[in-house]
């Protein structure tokens, strides 16, 4: 399967959130543009992968993340993968990855990602186990702040593991 990376740029930003309404963010622009915060193509990439000209999944990479340990070692930051509904579980996912890691490739080493920690997340956190990510080491936080033995929390989407994977020379 090769998968297309379309990227977007300043001047064409518009244009790709409305497409990408079409086919995720339950159709709403109003959700990708919150999806996506800030944007500004020297620090983000927001892309829409596609197959034979078909949107599959759209994913962000932030080359300067805010994740501390991320941001200080230069390791780009996989955010927000999705793959269309309609074609989950059928491996398009491990497709987009692995071109996106290509991407990263051209300007680190090493690429980096989070998942929340609940029931719903757990396809991505086997995703990302099968396609090599490990923990970063820190265990896991409540957004960058580490969890430590003794806090009592209730479960939410700030509950993360921070992931990271060699992918080689860049």
């Amino acid at each position: 399967m090769h998968v297309e990376l379309r990227i977007a740029t300043n001047a064409t930003i518009d244009a790709f959130i409305d497409d990408a309404a079409r086919h995720f963010f339950s159709g709403s622009t109003v959700e990708a543009r919150a999806n996506l915060g800030p944007f500004d193509d020297a620090e983000t990439s927001f892309i829409l992968a596609c197959v034979d000209d078909d949107p599959v999944a759209t994913v962000t990479v932030r080359w300067n993340p805010s994740y501390p340990p991320f941001r200080e070692a230069g390791i780009p930051f996989i955010q927000n993968l999705e793959v269309r509904h309609d074609l989950r579980y059928r491996g398009y996912g491990a497709h987009v990855l692995d071109a996106v890691e290509r991407l990263i490739r051209g300007r680190s080493a090493k690429a980096g990602t989070c998942v929340a920690l609940y029931d719903v997340y757990g396809p991505a956190q086997r995703l990302y186990a099968r396609q090599g990510y490990i923990p970063d080491g820190r265990g896991v936080c409540h957004r960058f702040t580490p969890l430590r033995r003794g806090d009592v929390i209730t479960l939410e989407d700030d509950h993360l593991l921070w992931l990271v994977k060699e992918l080689g020379s860049s």
